[in-house]
């Protein structure tokens, strides 16, 4: 929360009015401002540059306090209201409630931002990332590990449709076997496709 601060106030004090809209600043930049203050903070650019941190810092506090409550110890980051992923069905208005509380998945925690490894953008929901990883050893294709979230189903009624929500949230892997006794060793169910012949 200190970091968006820091990056709403850095937008008002350091792009000029007629650029607004038109330019954005890298948060890498402005860590690099912060850490070596010069005259853009002004003539005592240390000082100023604390009251710039300090000033952001109860910023975030008094954002916390509107989000999360007065009570510090009920602020925990992962929480469904900061930093979590919700997947939600977009398909609002066309089915009905209860299917539409199979479709929704989450919310569970999950951290980072469009700045770390694992990118999951800047909303407290996550919005970007991926859903999608696979990692192989192309020396013994059976050691491969995938995830894929959220499930390997699209269909909300199926078990599979969500069984794989809470692994990718939490950054873990399951085996994606190649050869054909292995996968034939964990099937648990088969769709067989006949054409009508018409």
């Amino acid at each position: 929360m200190w970091e968006r601060q820091i990056m709403v106030e850095a937008h008002k004090r350091f792009i000029p009015e007629e650029l607004k809209g038109l330019i954005g600043l890298q948060l890498t930049k402005v860590i690099s401002w912060l850490e070596k203050p010069d005259q853009k903070f002004g003539i005592n650019a240390v000082a100023e540059r604390d009251a710039f941190l300090k000033q952001t810092f109860e910023m975030a506090v008094n954002e916390l306090r509107v989000k999360l409550g007065n009570s510090v110890t009920q602020w925990q980051y992962g929480q469904e209201k900061y930093k979590h992923v919700t997947l939600v069905n977009r398909l609002p208005g066309l089915v009905n409630e209860q299917w539409q509380e199979k479709a929704n998945i989450g919310p569970l925690p999950r951290g980072g931002n469009s700045h770390t490894p694992n990118s999951t953008g800047n909303l407290d929901n996550q919005s970007s990332g991926a859903s999608f990883r696979l990692i192989v050893d192309v020396g013994d294709w059976d050691k491969a590990f995938m995830i894929n979230a959220p499930g390997q189903s699209g269909d909300p009624s199926s078990p599979y449709y969500k069984n794989l929500f809470e692994l990718w949230a939490n950054d873990e892997y399951f085996p994606a076997y190649y050869s054909k006794n292995k996968i034939e060793a964990v099937t648990k169910e088969r769709t067989i496709l006949k054409p009508s012949g018409k």
